[in-house]
């Protein structure tokens, strides 16, 4: 009983909806993973994300790529890209739990990561045009202390020396979420490694104070007002991070620092000593590819769906978590439970009999 199921939701955006993907092989092996799909035309640009990914592979603060499929759903060609799954969600959520009360220590040690992704993808010639906290997504780490940050979600990306597109009669250029679009991109649209620079410092004023950089902007002529010309920079701050702050959010793009000159900032080398011990040696990547044998797994019909006229009463049905534990049928003197193991869980449903009894 070896396949794949799209089980549910994740989230869904302007090139794609990702859902968790879940395979079961018996007896008890267990695989998950995030498959974002798109059907056409919109699958051009998610095949150019999956092209940026190949290219990103081996880097291990950028979500890692499987492969490719393209199956027949619901009545419609999809194609299919193969991510490995963040259990912990997004920055968004690290965020939220922290409240505004991040350390210093702990913000800097995930610029860190952030800033280690980003000059992989500047040095292999991108420009990711979209970075913010939903794009940043979360990989617990097993002592709960420091996670795993990567850097996802490459639909907004160009290469560095591609031609930028103005388009006549729009108020702002952007590529990008506006909250987080520089000065630059947003009059000029001008998008080079220094944009995402600025929106790495947005992000980071976000981590230290909880909120949005720009959280009072009522209307985007306000917003846009406030990047060109308001300091966001926190007062309640050690020196040595409101001059990294500056070095991020310099109006004028050229005066920024890149991500390899960041790096080598004292608010980054001094507090790295937060890191884990074993921090260097954690396998951040997967040894083995669930889609495969090869590194870059391509497949068709992986998810396929039988179109409805063709489906029957004895067709597949998938029980979720909290269906694993299911009730006996009545037997005197016994109501005990029993448990499903994970070959059982995708079953033909059987003719008039309630959920709990098609196994």
């Amino acid at each position: 009983m070896n396949f794949w199921r799209k089980v549910h939701v994740l989230g869904a955006g302007s090139y794609g909806t990702v859902h968790l993907a879940a395979k079961f092989d018996p007896p008890l092996s267990f695989s998950t993973a995030a498959v974002k799909s798109a059907t056409f035309p919109r699958w051009t640009s998610l095949k150019k994300e999956g092209e940026i990914l190949s290219q990103l592979r081996g880097c291990r603060e950028i979500v890692h790529c499987f492969g490719e499929d393209t199956s027949f759903e619901n009545n419609r060609d999809v194609y299919n890209l193969l991510l490995e799954y963040a259990a912990g969600g997004s920055l968004v959520n690290l965020i939220e739990k922290y409240g505004g009360n991040m350390p210093e220590s702990m913000v800097a040690c995930y610029c860190y990561m952030l800033l280690k992704g980003l000059s992989r993808v500047h040095g292999e010639g991108f420009v990711h045009c979209d970075i913010k906290p939903e794009n940043i997504l979360v990989f617990p780490s097993q002592d709960g202390t420091i996670h795993n940050l990567k850097i996802a979600d490459f639909g907004q990306a160009k290469k560095i020396e591609e031609k930028e597109i103005l388009i006549a009669g729009r108020s702002f250029q952007n590529r990008g979420t506006l909250l987080y679009s520089s000065p630059e991109s947003i009059a000029l649209g001008l998008h080079k490694p220094t944009t995402d620079i600025w929106s790495l410092g947005c992000i980071i004023v976000e981590m230290i104070t909880g909120k949005p950089t720009w959280s009072t902007c009522r209307t985007n002529i306000e917003l846009f007002q406030q990047i060109a010309l308001d300091n966001p920079i926190p007062e309640n701050i050690s020196g040595i991070a409101k001059d990294f702050l500056d070095k991020c959010l310099a109006k004028k793009h050229k005066e920024r620092w890149t991500a390899d000159m960041l790096l080598n900032h004292p608010f980054i080398v001094k507090n790295l000593t937060a890191l884990p011990p074993n921090f260097d040696n954690r396998m951040l990547l997967s040894l083995k590819n669930p889609f495969g044998t090869s590194m870059w797994a391509s497949t068709l019909h992986m998810f396929t769906s039988l179109p409805e006229h063709e489906r029957h009463t004895d067709s597949v049905h998938i029980l979720y978590p909290h269906q694993l534990c299911a009730p006996r049928q009545k037997v005197p003197g016994s109501v005990r439970g029993h448990r499903l193991l994970p070959h059982q869980l995708y079953q033909p449903r059987q003719k008039n009999l309630p959920l709990h009894n098609a196994i």
